[in-house]
């Protein structure tokens, strides 16, 4: 016998309790009134052995109440022949639902012969048998919340459950699932637990690499209190030669772009099979309608290619952009991939300045934003995409960030502490900063604020304030930077742009400070070597700090061509991560900011394998947004709120790891490799050692008898009410008519 609840057996002491009313009870006299003798005549006593006998048998039904109750609450399970014999295993079936699994030969998917296995061996279980099902891709998910009888009604669940199952684009994480399967708390007392892997044996999906994991893996399936058993059952075509054209990257010329302005898109196409393909016709499609069409040559083994196609969009909004091969070959999948771009009139950026303290920081900003094709807030003709908004310092406390896609701060000027941590949490979400010093900088102030100990956003102290005297020397220009960082690959043609004329009188010294490891990547630098523009990186956002400001008052940038094109190159390059939020990478987080002044409670999320979530917004300074982790599983998620009355809609894709594309089998060393480490066991291959844990003996069934306790409580409590009712009318005397 085993205790489910064994934590209320520690109440057994509580059957003491009897006992001791017993023993009061036997110290005591009972006292009568005295009666008229008529009464006394006609009284019948019983004699003292009676009494104790009544006395002790009350006790007794006592003493079995109370023990009943704990017993029944502690929940026992008998084992015994009576209830006949049973082996109560656990069964594990891991289902590989992974994109390889997708490959589809003579109209039979692996997938499909994974599911007709997997339907044969739960055919083949006993009733006392219990099933867990677990999917493979994006590192393991539970199909059953508990385990499955594997009785009549629960092979119809599971029956239904492995139908339901379809290949995804994901990856499956077959050392990671055996650690979720293998560490599984059992539900009951098992005798053993058979984990049964159904996949293709596809070779990237088996982390080879990580011995060490394989072995600690191993070591856990010994040491556990249950035998465990892994089994492979093979469900791929490793004897059939592979043909398959897969879509291996996607890119837009711009995640970004404005109505009617054209976007280009370059599909990169392999031929990952062992046969020529032919050639066939690329589709191009916005939201699942077609708006162009690419010739696809024919291609050779393991040769690849490139498909383009131009797209101009009108309305404004986010769109799914994806490239699909016509082509019907064995993997269907990964014949095509997508890419979100945003289509918009204007992003809006915060420009920070104090006009009432500083008369130069006007000059500043009108050159700012006259660089975007703005006159302060008036728009002119020509215009940038990006729509500067004019801010003083005192106006921060009141303004959301998150409504911007980058801050620029001209000047410096000291911020209050409650903005610096707004703009800490601003750019670790995604947020671009670009700070520029000025004449009013303090350098203590700096240094304590902005740098904070290299915790802060800025990767580097502030020395002195360095006046040339000689604008013409080294000291005093701008070194032409390198071609290798995406925001001066332009300013770095000097054939084209006049960065090189630049000229410093003033600028701040910015050093490292102490033994912190440099972390901050140069963009500028002076004629001698000093950093005059630095990058840190803080979270997903961006941070540059620049030793000058944008006016005129320290160089004669704003006079140069490179000025407008240095700030829309910067620009694209701080609010990139923001552009790019829609295309991630499986594990990153979704995070979309729901439109301003707008009441939205919730949202809803579908997935690539058609679940849909429900998200609860969260405040973030003024705006609502919502935020969805577990996107290990590749694919396009659709996020969908109402606003205004009107359902609005985002566009979100997971990339997918294009190596599950070039399929390659588990070789027999690498199977024998894995018996070594973890006791993994293929088709053929150490069945003998299968056979000690899977073929085990029956033992008695077990059963849970508290239903009974809690009806013999019943009866104990309907049998102590009567008979000590009975003494107590004893006790009392019996009335006399």
């Amino acid at each position: 016998m085993n205790f489910l609840g064994l934590s209320f057996l520690f109440a057994l002491p509580l059957i003491a309790v009897p006992v001791m009313i017993h023993l009061y009870r036997g110290r005591q006299r009972d006292i009568i009134s005295w009666g008229a003798m008529q009464f006394l005549e006609q009284a019948t006593t019983k004699g003292r052995s009676i009494q104790r006998l009544e006395e002790l048998l009350l006790m007794l039904l006592r003493i079995a109440t109370v023990l009943a109750l704990v017993l029944a609450l502690a929940q026992p399970m008998l084992r015994s022949t009576w209830f006949g014999s049973a082996t109560d295993r656990e069964i594990v079936l891991l289902l590989d639902n992974s994109l390889s699994m997708a490959r589809t030969v003579n109209e039979v998917s692996a997938s499909d012969r994974m599911i007709e296995k997997a339907l044969e061996l739960v055919e083949d279980l006993s009733s006392s048998d219990t099933v867990h099902l677990l999917l493979a891709a994006g590192g393991g998910q539970w199909l059953t919340a508990e385990g499955i009888a594997a009785d009549r009604a629960g092979k119809h669940q599971l029956t239904t459950l492995l139908e339901e199952i379809e290949p995804t684009l994901g990856r499956a994480h077959v050392l990671d699932c055996l650690q979720l399967a293998v560490h599984l708390e059992p539900q009951e007392d098992p005798i053993s637990r058979r984990i049964v892997l159904f996949s293709d044996n596809q070779s990237l999906n088996w982390q080879l690499q990580s011995e060490r994991s394989w072995q600690q893996l191993g070591a856990a399936r010994e040491n556990s209190s249950v035998p465990i058993a892994i089994e492979i059952v093979a469900c791929g075509f490793a004897e059939t030669e592979l043909k398959n054209l897969a879509v291996m990257k996607l890119e837009a010329s711009r995640q970004f772009a404005r109505p009617g302005e054209r976007v280009e898109f370059s599909a990169r196409v392999e031929n990952v099979g062992e046969t020529a393909s032919d050639g066939t016709l690329v589709e191009w499609l916005i939201d699942e309608e077609v708006f162009d069409i690419s010739e696809l040559r024919s291609l050779a083994p393991q040769e690849a290619t490139r498909v383009t196609a131009q797209l101009q969009r009108k309305e404004a909004g986010n769109f799914a952009v994806t490239c699909r091969i016509q082509a019907k070959d064995q993997i269907v999948l990964d014949g095509q991939a997508s890419v979100v771009i945003e289509v918009s009139d204007q992003l809006p950026i915060l420009v920070v300045h104090d006009p009432e303290t500083d008369e130069s920081t006007k000059a500043t900003d009108q050159l700012f934003t006259a660089a975007l094709g703005y006159e302060s807030d008036k728009v002119l003709d020509w215009h940038s995409v990006y729509r500067p908004e004019l801010a003083s310092v005192a106006q921060l406390a009141e303004i959301a960030f998150s409504k911007y896609r980058a801050v620029v701060i001209l000047g410096s000027s000291e911020l209050p502490a409650e903005a610096h941590e707004r703009l800490h949490a601003y750019v670790r979400g995604g947020g671009g900063l670009w700070v520029t010093l000025g004449d009013r900088v303090d350098r203590e102030t700096f240094n304590r604020f902005w740098h904070d100990d290299g915790g802060g956003l800025s990767p580097i102290l502030l020395e002195t304030l360095v006046s040339v005297e000689d604008t013409n020397a080294p000291k005093g220009s701008i070194h032409p930077p390198e071609r290798d960082h995406p925001a001066t690959m332009q300013l770095a043609n000097t054939t084209q742009l006049d960065i090189d004329q630049a000229r410093l009188s003033e600028y701040w010294q910015m050093v490292h400070g102490g033994d912190q490891v440099r972390k901050a990547w140069v963009l500028l630098e002076s004629g001698n070597g000093s950093p005059l523009v630095v990058e840190n990186l803080v979270g997903e956002g961006r941070v540059l700090i620049q030793a000058f400001p944008l006016g005129l008052e320290w160089s004669n940038l704003p006079q140069l061509k490179s000025y407008v094109v240095m700030i829309h190159d910067w620009l694209d390059y701080l609010t990139a991560p923001a552009m790019a939020r829609y295309n991630l990478e499986p594990g990153n987080v979704i995070k979309a900011s729901l439109p301003a002044n707008t009441v939205v409670t919730t949202a809803k999320l579908l997935t690539p394998s058609g679940q849909q979530v429900t998200l609860a917004s969260t405040a973030s300074d003024e705006n609502e947004s919502v935020r969805y982790s577990q996107t290990e599983l590749p694919g396009l998620y659709r996020l969908t709120f109402e606003t205004d009355g009107e359902e609005a809609s985002l566009p979100f894709y997971v990339a997918r790891d294009v190596e599950e594309s070039k399929w390659q089998p588990l070789e027999q060393e690498d199977r024998t490799q894995l018996f070594r480490w973890a006791g993994v066991q293929f088709e053929g291959v150490q069945a003998a050692a299968t056979a000690t844990v899977t073929n085990v003996e029956p033992r008695p069934r077990a059963r849970p008898i508290w239903g009974a306790l809690l009806l013999a409580l019943i009866g104990l409590l309907i049998g102590e009410q009567i008979l000590s009712s009975y003494l107590a009318r004893q006790r009392s005397g019996v009335a006399v008519t």
